[in-house]
């Protein structure tokens, strides 16, 4: 017999499908169950299409035709988060799995923007929450994140070496980690919404922020992570690459907005102290735009900048076995003392062998 946990599980596997495609909303799996036998399965694939709810039980519809009423009388639903109880660009959930008349839901996570178990119990059907909601939590921190706080959850990504160098003293800095750790950290640009950088790193190294995957999916959405740069004083003449290649980048300045030819480029001023920009109100902008999970990849300055506001959610550490000595630029400029060896503590999440490297996930507690 299957047991509960493994029809969430695999729900929240289904639900990773839509990873880079369902931004604003967030991802969701969904499972129909008739004693013990998986009879629908669904997930939500796009923003602005049907939720997970609604394609698991159009799958019931298609693969048991005229039968599938009779199914559903009584059935077991699986489903990641809270069904929703509102209309938007899609029907309420809620009213769906009562029309079916499905006996019990379980849920992982409840979405405090809705009133979907209310919905439910209303209608006496069986609710329980909370089955596998660790996982379901992590699966849509972005999305949590944005509704609770107003901004993007934020991952620094650093590839150093083990002995916290990002580059010579000269800004040499080519491939540090290996190729396995390079393709990792384009897995998470691909699944991030947008990717931000300061303008030293701009001048320095002319990136593109780009995701390059071999996966079908992303590529078939011919879409890109939209780029954000930090660029204080407007010190870019608009013949850098993320600014020519016709994908989709924001610059933020203290300055008054500036226009540039690209249609794709565009300028926003949010000033802050000291002629800078206002990290906070950069993060609170991009969560104003849906941007559930945003991605830094930037030099000292700005990481340290962003650690200072309590802006970066996790450290993504890709530490390569090398040793840059003395003459080297490290990722971090903070100023520690006896008093204060640690300027916040850190909270190892996660250790993986990537290649020839190691691959830590790292939780600030500020």
């Amino acid at each position: 017999m299957t047991l509960p946990k493994e029809h969430m599980q695999h729900a929240l596997e289904l639900a990773k499908r839509g990873i880079f495609s369902t931004t604003p909303n967030p991802m969701v799996g969904c499972i129909v169950v008739k004693n013990n036998q998986v009879i629908g399965k669904g997930w939500h694939i796009k923003a602005g299409h049907n939720h997970a709810e609604i394609n698991a039980l159009e799958d019931v519809k298609k693969n048991h035709g005229s039968s599938s009423e009779e199914l559903l009388l009584g059935s077991e639903v699986y489903v990641t988060l809270e069904p929703c109880s509102t209309t938007g660009r899609t029907p309420p959930c809620s009213e769906a799995l009562i029309k079916a008349g499905v006996k019990k839901v379980y849920i992982a996570q409840e979405d405090t923007s809705q009133e979907g178990l209310e919905s439910l119990r209303d209608a006496n059907i069986e609710v329980e929450v909370g089955l596998l909601n660790d996982k379901a939590i992590r699966l849509n921190t972005g999305f949590f994140t944005r509704i609770n706080e107003g901004r993007p959850f934020i991952t620094c990504k650093i590839a150093c070496s083990l002995d916290g160098g990002v580059a010579l003293h000269n800004g040499e800095s080519k491939w540090i980690t290996c190729e396995e750790s390079r393709k990792n950290a384009h897995q998470i640009r691909a699944s991030s919404d947008a990717i931000l950088t300061g303008i030293g790193t701009v001048l320095a190294d002319d990136p593109s922020l780009t995701a390059r995957i071999d996966n079908e999916e992303f590529i078939n959405l011919n879409k890109q992570p939209l780029r954000c740069v930090v660029d204080s004083n407007l010190r870019m003449n608009g013949k850098e690459k993320i600014l020519t290649d016709g994908h989709p980048t924001i610059i933020f300045t203290n300055r008054s907005e500036k226009k540039f030819k690209d249609q794709n480029v565009n300028t926003i001023a949010k000033p802050g102290d000291d002629n800078k920009v206002s990290l906070k109100d950069l993060t609170q902008h991009l969560g104003q735009m849906g941007i559930n999970n945003l991605m830094l990849e930037a030099g000292p300055v700005l990481v340290d900048a962003m650690i200072a506001a309590n802006l970066i959610d996790r450290f993504i550490f890709y530490i390569a076995p090398k040793i840059l000595g003395s003459r080297k630029l490290n990722f971090s400029k903070l100023e520690g003392s006896i008093k204060n060896l640690g300027t916040i503590e850190l909270e190892i999440e996660e250790v993986d062998a990537i290649g020839k490297d190691l691959r830590l996930s790292i939780i600030p507690k500020y």
